[in-house]
Order: structure tokens, then sequence, then C-alpha cells
């Protein structure tokens, strides 16, 4: 299982859906900044369940869901996704909270936990964060990370988006 010192990092399971339904469907405050810049539709929602989450603790890229550490609880979304924003393949990371966990250095943690496993399990020499380029939280705690602003850019599903990287 992967982890850090305060959160787990788990496969999809059923007993998430209904908390996770919650912050992609109806939690406004933390998607306006996030993946498609809006609540999902019901349908959208199925939809990344089915194609973009981790689904066996084996998988490496996709979604996971994120637990405190010391209970089963569902505060989030985190993950590794292929990407080709830089015109070569690369790797993403991203995070998403629910926002009573904000201000509380998780999403630092995770950064760096995902820094750590693109360069010691998976043998990687670089990869990349991308933010709204309104979310000012999420900036700050990628320029904390180290992470070098590089450019920004627009994805049709996603909007406006600044592209950081990390050379590891």
């Amino acid at each position: 299982m992967l982890e850090t010192d305060r959160l787990k990092f788990k496969p999809l399971n059923s007993k998430y859906e209904k908390d996770l339904e919650k912050l992609f469907c109806k939690n406004h405050l933390v998607m306006k900044t996030a993946l498609k810049g809006r609540v999902f539709t019901k349908n959208e929602f199925k939809k990344i369940l089915k194609e973009d989450f981790i689904k066996s603790e084996t998988d490496q890229v996709g979604f996971w869901c994120l637990t405190s550490g010391s209970e089963d609880r569902l505060i989030g979304i985190t993950g590794l996704l292929k990407c080709n924003y830089l015109n070569r393949d690369n790797y993403e990371f991203g995070f998403i909270l629910d926002d009573n966990n904000w201000g509380k250095g998780l999403a630092t943690e995770i950064g760096q936990f995902w820094l750590d496993y693109a360069k010691n399990e998976m043998n990687l020499t670089e990869l990349i964060a991308t933010v709204s380029p309104e979310n000012i939280r999420s900036r700050k705690v990628l320029e904390k990370l180290k992470m070098e602003y590089v450019s920004e850019f627009e994805l049709s599903e996603r909007g406006n988006r600044l592209i950081f990287r990390k050379s590891l």
C-alpha cells in the first residue's frame, strides 16, 4: 500500500463512492479549480470512476482514493497520469482534497511523496504538475516543492492551466 506519515492511498472501493460523488458532483468550491473547473454530472462521474481510478494496488497510473492514516475516511484523491504537455511523454501528479482538509500541509506531503516515488520507484527523471491559475494554494504548494514554472496553456476539457516541472 502506498502511504505517507498521515495518509493512505487506496484503490477504488465501493465504500468510498458516496463520498467521491459528493466531492466531484456537489463540492463547487473544490471543483471550480480542479479537473473540468466545475462539478461533474452523474454520467461524467461514473465515467471517471470506470476509466481513471486505480482498481488494484499493483496499478501505478490513475487516481487513488486518499484516506486519513488514522481512520479509513476519504479525504480526497491523488494520482499519477500520463501526459504530453511539453511535446514529450511524461507523468503528471495531482491531488484534490476536500476543503475540510485544506491548510494542514497535506498537499505538500502528497507532492513530496509523488516526487520521491517517481524518482525512486519509477526511475523517472522529471515530473509534471498542472494547476488552474486561480488556485493560489496549489500554486504555492508546487513552489514549496521547488517545482519550476514552465508556461500557461489551455486544455479543451480543463481550461487554462499553469504547468510546473521538476527534474528528479
